[in-house]
């Protein structure tokens, strides 16, 4: 099982409608294994709807969540849970993501939202792993391939909204964790590493439908959903204007079928827009506690938009455009 330094543990391993032989791999190399609990979701639920599948099983007072693409340091279970039982106002941790194929490189530490509704990285992909990602860190929000949050928490903001399938899960998850008033943290010596996969890997015609779909989908959705009155009306117009200009750019390089797939995203809210605005509701009712003139300056980081034109148009930058 997981070489992980602490006994009270548990391993649920959901398998989200493969086909590649997974359960049948596990269950043999595992079968001996007391900690181990397999469920198969016979179809794909996306990764919200697979992990939240998880989460109801699970047993324990924290979440730990996983890809299946990932290794864990024999201390990442620790580390995380130290940090989070020194700070009890942090309710969800980062882990820090490197690289599997480089571990002196990054995947991911953490971001933080900017002016735009879009997320910035702490430090990019591929960035070397030195001394500026080794401090404890306030973020907005994480990377669910390595992350934990108390269960009590993510059982109390509604869990993952399976309507967003895949990509930004984690982010509108963060965003009602600050909403409650308990923040999110990135932790360095909690360490897991990632086959995140190389650039042809991140531009596959799949992994491009996904993040031009659901990307657009559901970064709008999260501002609706989450984002307090006046932040929505400040943010949300220049928001969607950006998801029509990366659109345009796409026509005019000739990629239409992408720029469809991103219109596609942006009219999902529209066409979906009673069930988003009654989530809204929700989320503003029963799970805010704390005002965006609190949230905001710990979460919000500004960017020109230069960076985010850059980070458009350089493939595997992290948006996958």
């Amino acid at each position: 099982m997981l070489a992980v330094q602490s006994p009270n543990f548990e391993v649920i391993f959901v398998d989200n409608g493969s086909t590649d032989g997974s359960v049948e791999r596990i269950r043999t190399t595992f079968a001996a294994s007391s900690k181990l609990r397999i469920t198969e979701t016979g179809s794909n639920l996306g990764a919200s709807g697979g992990r939240n599948l998880g989460a109801k099983m699970a047993r324990g007072d924290y979440l730990a969540f996983l890809d299946s693409d990932t290794e864990v340091d024999s201390q990442w279970l620790v580390e995380a849970l130290d940090l989070m039982q020194e700070c009890p106002s942090v309710g969800v941790v980062q882990c820090k993501l490197l690289l599997m194929s480089d571990r002196s490189r990054l995947d991911y530490v953490g971001d933080f939202l900017s002016q735009f509704g879009f997320l910035v990285q702490r430090r990019p992909l591929g960035y070397l792993d030195d001394k500026s990602t080794q401090k404890t860190a306030i973020v907005f929000g994480v990377k669910s391939a390595g992350m934990i949050i108390k269960k009590e928490i993510f059982q109390k903001v509604g869990m993952f909204d399976e309507d967003f399938f895949i990509y930004m899960e984690e982010t509108d998850l963060c965003w009602r964790v600050w909403l409650t008033g308990f923040q999110v943290a990135y932790a360095p010596l909690s360490v897991v590493y990632h086959d995140f996969g190389g650039l042809q890997k991140l531009i596959s015609p799949r992994t491009k439908f996904l993040a031009k779909y659901h990307g657009t989908k559901n970064y709008i959705m999260t501002i609706l959903k989450d984002s307090g009155g006046y932040t929505m009306v400040k943010i949300a117009p220049i928001h969607v204007a950006s998801w029509l200009a990366i659109m345009l750019w796409h026509f005019g390089r000739r990629r239409p079928v992408e720029g469809i797939w991103i219109l596609r995203g942006m009219t999902y809210n529209l066409r979906n827009f009673g069930r988003i605005w009654r989530k809204r509701i929700e989320t503003q009712r029963t799970v805010r506690r704390v005002s965006d003139g609190t949230i905001l300056p710990a979460i919000m980081k500004k960017v020109s938009p230069v960076y985010l034109y850059r980070k458009m148009t350089d493939e595997g930058s992290g948006w996958k455009l």
